[in-house]
């Protein structure tokens, strides 16, 4: 089940674990099954993120490249589902878990913040399509967001009964693009029930701004206590890591 609209659901999503509580020096990646597992028994919601692969499965991986994770050049949508079973993350035991195995050990006991890694127009609607079936499926409470508004748009016109959120950050990497996404302009298409910006980035004008739409923000990543005391000013939900909470 999604969250309940208004900002009613952002109440369980005031302290939300990055990619699950992951520890490198520890043999616990991120985005693993490890990691969700200590999130779960912290009572602590959990962002992670999906990818549809070359034979349309849903796996949890942030990278569009694996070789950060796994040491294996590539592009993880190229690969199939069984191939991506023999690569190991961070050369521990644990390999890339599959959207099912995540929903199954999470199985409702904490809320979900699942972002959707699709940034080609062309394949939008062949990651979410399947995404949309697993979920209708799934009991526990979760919400979902993507810094394509693409998506967005889809999840509006396609499923509607989830709560989905436009997220936003000021690099220097696609200028054009995070101008439109600094200043929200794609908010008129893409109608997000919450706006998850980058944490060092948001001013008072977006803070307000967010107010009065009595639209939800949330900040990303923190990794300090300093940021972290930042954040809770200026957010109602904080995505972090690396932080005893």
């Amino acid at each position: 089940m999604a969250g309940k609209r208004g900002r009613d659901f952002a109440e369980h999503y005031r302290l939300v674990a990055h990619r699950g509580l992951h520890e490198e020096r520890a043999g616990i990646p991120e985005n693993s099954l490890p990691a969700f597992r200590r999130a779960v028994e912290a009572g602590k919601a959990i962002e992670f993120d999906v990818h549809v692969t070359a034979d349309n499965k849903l796996v949890v991986f942030h990278d569009e490249q694996l070789q950060r994770m796994t040491g294996v050049p590539g592009n993880i949508e190229e690969w199939s589902l069984a191939d991506l079973r023999k690569l190991r993350l961070q050369k521990t035991e644990y390999g890339i878990p599959t959207l099912d195995e995540v929903l199954e050990l999470v199985d409702g006991r904490v809320p979900l913040l699942i972002e959707i890694k699709n940034y080609k127009a062309a394949n939008v609607g062949r990651l979410e399509s399947r995404l949309k079936e697993r979920l209708v499926r799934y009991t526990g409470e979760f919400i979902l967001e993507s810094f394509n508004p693409e998506v967005l748009v889809w999840l509006h016109r396609h499923a509607p009964q989830f709560i989905r959120g436009q997220l936003g950050n000021l690099s220097d990497e696609n200028k054009g693009f995070q101008f439109y996404s600094s200043h929200l302009m794609f908010n008129p298409l893409t109608k997000p029930d919450f706006i998850a910006f980058q944490a060092s980035k948001i001013g008072y004008r977006l803070r307000m701004t967010c107010k009065k739409k009595k639209i939800p923000l949330f900040g990303w990543t923190i990794r300090t206590e300093e940021e972290l005391a930042r954040a809770r000013r200026l957010c109602d939900g904080v995505i972090y890591e690396h932080l005893e909470l």
